[in-house]
């Protein structure tokens, strides 16, 4: 599982860009063998302008289906990455579960055909 996270016009990119890495991969640990890549942008939606706004943005790059996007938006930086890692474990073993059903399915379904 590789991953690559960028930082926007954030203070403390250091911290922030390793408390990214630990909580998704923590996170995405169960599933690391069907993930090829983790993309993670972080950034403050105001720029320069010091707004209040941070977002944590991750695509996550699984292994023969299609990818998946989450997105947490927060006051807090830390916040954000904290339920984007929640919501992207949530939404991946959906995926992934999902997946497996329509296989399972597929094959029963050729069993009782032959």
């Amino acid at each position: 599982m590789r991953f690559d996270v960028r930082c926007l016009h954030l203070d403390n990119s250091e911290h922030v860009d390793r408390h990214a890495r630990e909580r998704l991969g923590a996170a995405l640990s169960h599933f690391q063998s069907r993930i090829e890549r983790v993309d993670v942008l972080l950034e403050d939606l105001h720029g320069m302008k010091h707004g209040v706004e941070r977002r944590c943005t991750v695509r996550v790059t699984l292994t023969g289906t299609s990818d998946v996007l989450v997105q947490h938006v927060d006051r807090d930086i830390y916040h954000a990455i904290d339920e984007a890692a929640r919501r992207t474990k949530r939404t991946v073993r959906r995926r992934i579960n999902r997946r497996r059903d329509i296989a399972h399915h597929r094959s029963v379904v050729a069993r009782h055909a032959a």
